[in-house]
């Protein structure tokens, strides 16, 4: 298979002893890059690497034409490193650079491209590939008067030559004539095909035999419930997961994994005065090797490129509860509800060691296509309540042996649609109705995954299933087999980023956002955000977010307390605020925001998405809702921005929608005036407005707004309510 070429595998390498080659064209690169007439760069191979060079010659003659594609595609990805001073007079061993931030602020600053270049980490096509090493070079006296002039090394067949390099083809970029035309060129390449790797499940019960590569780590956050809230009323029965994957080895897995449900069973229970509470908690591990593939992947231990084997095994922990009371204003009541189990009208709970056991087999038609298959079996409980003290034994589920199967189909780098089905044949069971009776049914999945760049991704589901884990994840939902939803959040660390030219201190400032009118703006990627805000009626939130990459903002964890709320407007925000944002109530939500359009990326304005989840723990709510926007930026002038943002929450009370509208105005160097109003279309009564003045304390840094509103508060929900007292407030913010 030719490098270039393209395939559902990240492309690696063709030799375990490349390193030193890429050595060789990094020095040949750096020699045609920049030459100038003055000093003169020592030789940079070391007799070990001559001696390599040419017990390799022979052998690599007949694969230049496979190592120019590696080549073309490590040298368009070099990244650079600059000093807080460059005035040394030698060259010490290079490093990877990983400080970020420290990069994007030198080079915002300075407008220059540093002199030290390093190769960007490619481990994604090629682990093996180490950082060259770098001999440090005499100093001469007059080294800062004079220009830097690199000397062509000799020349071996192993290496493109020289001509070769500096052709477009070659590198498939016209040569850059200055730093600054060097530095627009690196902030200007997109990530191809290759770089985006294919899901490890289709949907959360169907395993494929995609395995991530050596040091990569994978993080999956998600939700599964049912559309409607069913008996116990509110946005519907969540059961939340978490997933780690990590590549141990190209051909070995291991993961980590918890999920939780803590609701009320979805359909009232025929026969019972009350609906029994359920509560699911499921942890533990898993590891998967790949044991088969079809022998012309790019090196040893690598995957194949039209299909694989692979062997998975999961081993995990569940805890049952059922009956008693499981919400946070009544938990460890045990006699609050009956359970399912047996007639004892006390809770039962039990703690089983479960696992399952699968065989994926991937197969690759073309770079578009996957399709999977995979025979299973999971080891469940037959049945629940037999401890001492319990009541006796009832039944449950029961082991499974299962069929998997799934495509999926990638129009675009950026989007994969999949159908997915779990097929389960016994002995055991996978579901119960309202009459507790227990049944086998098919899980079926179908979704698609959209790729916000090869870092980040966001996973969308229609499904019947319930279970979180590699064991439950043939599970129906509890009480009522029928379909809800899944969303998912996935993020790979250390895989391509979307590049983007640097912000202009204007452009942070309005990546600290706005006050209850949000701006589509976000810091780069490694940069921390965080604000803390107190208004007059004892409003307290603060909030802390994360740029995983330079499209997509983590919140990590914004939370604090509504105070004296009188809503106006009737209802329905009267029960909006008793709620969701009562006196007692600690209010936490965690979400996140991508950047779909940005004028650094050529777009006319920015314009980004946003959800949030959380909950208000007040003992007498303990109820949660989710929280949409679309949020757009404009940058009319260099002072004045303009900001459209449709919001909506959907919660068990109501449903409030709006849209905000706010500007942005600069007033010199150190000062912006923001007028927002949010119009509050479901409810027009509760239409609120802020008018807000901002002190640019450091222009990348630090933020002081000092603000009067009648919105009820600045987070989410408070949005879409308004108060009958104006309320007085200051939030800072800071950016690093």
């Amino acid at each position: 298979m030719a490098i270039g070429q393209s395939s559902w595998l990240p492309q690696r390498g063709s030799l375990m002893k490349l390193s030193r080659l890429v050595r060789f064209a990094g020095s040949a690169l750096l020699v045609q890059l920049f030459p100038s007439p003055a000093v003169q760069a020592e030789q940079l191979l070391s007799e070990e690497d001559l001696q390599f060079e040419s017990e390799q010659s022979s052998a690599l003659n007949s694969s230049n034409s496979q190592l120019a594609p590696l080549f073309r595609e490590l040298f368009p990805r070099l990244t650079n490193r600059q000093d807080e001073q460059v005035k040394s007079d030698s060259f010490s061993k290079g490093k990877q650079s990983f400080a970020k931030k420290s990069l994007a602020r030198n080079t915002r600053k300075n407008n220059k491209l540093p002199l030290n270049w390093v190769p960007e980490p490619v481990a994604k096509r090629a682990p093996f590939l180490k950082s060259p090493d770098w001999e440090e070079i005499p100093a001469s006296n007059d080294f800062e008067q004079a220009d830097l002039q690199w000397e062509v090394i000799p020349q071996s067949d192993v290496l493109l030559e020289a001509e070769q390099i500096q052709k477009e083809a070659a590198l498939n970029l016209p040569m850059p004539e200055s730093f600054d035309q060097a530095q627009e060129m690196l902030n200007s390449l997109m990530p191809r095909h290759e770089d985006y790797l294919p899901p490890l499940r289709l949907g959360e019960g169907v395993p494929t035999a995609n395995q991530l590569f050596e040091q990569d780590m994978r993080i999956s956050a998600f939700q599964l419930s049912p559309f409607r809230g069913g008996d116990p009323g509110g946005t519907g029965n969540q059961n939340y997961g978490m997933r780690f994957d990590i590549g141990v080895k190209d051909w070995l897995q291991v993961s980590a994994f918890a999920s939780q449900a803590d609701d009320p069973l979805y359909a009232p229970i025929k026969g019972l005065n009350s609906q029994p509470s359920n509560f699911w908690e499921s942890y533990g591990g898993a590891a998967q090797v790949r044991i088969a593939s079809d022998g012309n992947g790019l090196y040893p231990g690598s995957p194949g490129k039209f299909w694989n084997l692979a062997l998975a095994g999961s081993l995990e922990v569940w805890n049952v509860g059922s009956g008693g009371c499981d919400s946070f204003n009544c938990k460890g009541q045990d006699t609050a509800s009956p359970n399912i189990f047996n007639n004892s009208g006390q809770r039962v709970y039990s703690r089983n060691v479960i696992g399952s056991v699968a065989l994926p087999f991937s197969w690759n038609p073309s770079s578009r296509w996957q399709f999977s298959i995979s025979p299973g079996v999971s080891f469940l409980p037959e049945t629940q309540g037999g401890a001492p003290g319990q009541g006796g034994e009832g039944t449950f589920y029961g082991n499974n042996t299962w069929l998997s199967s799934g495509a999926l189909w990638r129009p675009i780098p950026e989007l994969e649609l999949f159908s997915s089905a779990i097929f389960p044949f016994g002995p055991g069971t996978n579901s119960f109705d309202d009459h507790l009776t227990f049944s086998k049914v098919p899980i079926l999945t179908g979704g698609l995954i959209w790729n916000l760049n090869p870092r980040i991704a966001l996973e969308g589901t229609l499904t019947n299933g319930w279970g979180a884990t590699p064991a439950t994840a043939l599970l129906a939902l509890p009480s009522a087999n029928q379909v809800g939803y899944s969303a998912l959040f996935r993020y790979t660390s250390g895989a391509i980023d979307t590049p983007q030219l640097p912000l202009t201190p204007r452009q942070f400032s309005l990546a600290a956002g706005g006050l209850t009118v949000n701006t589509a703006l976000i810091p780069p990627d490694g940069f921390a955000h965080l604000w803390g805000n107190a208004d007059s009626e004892g409003n307290l939130f603060g909030s802390v977010s994360y740029s995983l990459s330079n499209i997509f903002q983590l919140d990590l964890y914004k939370a604090g307390y509504f105070r004296n709320l009188m809503p106006v407007g009737g209802e329905p925000s009267s029960s909006l605020a008793s709620t969701y944002a009562s006196d007692r109530g600690f209010n936490w939500r965690v979400g996140g925001k991508a950047v779909a359009l940005s004028p650094m990326r050529g777009a006319p304005l920015w314009t980004s998405g946003k959800i949030s989840f959380g909950r208000n723990n007040d003992p007498a709510s303990y109820q949660g809702y989710t929280f949409f926007e679309s949020i757009n930026t404009w940058e009319a002038t260099s002072w004045l921005a303009l900001n459209i943002n449709p919001k909506f929450a959907w919660s068990g009370v109501s449903n409030p929608w709006g849209i905000g509208f706010s500007g942005n105005f600069q007033l010199g160097a150190s000062f912006q005036v923001i007028p927002e109003v949010n119009v509050v279309a479901s409810h027009l009564k509760a239409t609120n407005a802020t008018f807000a003045l901002r002190w640019i304390a450091d222009p990348e840094t630090t933020f002081l707004d000092l603000y009067m509103s009648n919105a009820a508060g600045l987070v989410d929900m408070g949005q879409l309510m308004g108060s009958k007292d104006i309320r007085f407030g200051t939030r800072v913010t800071t950016i690093f």
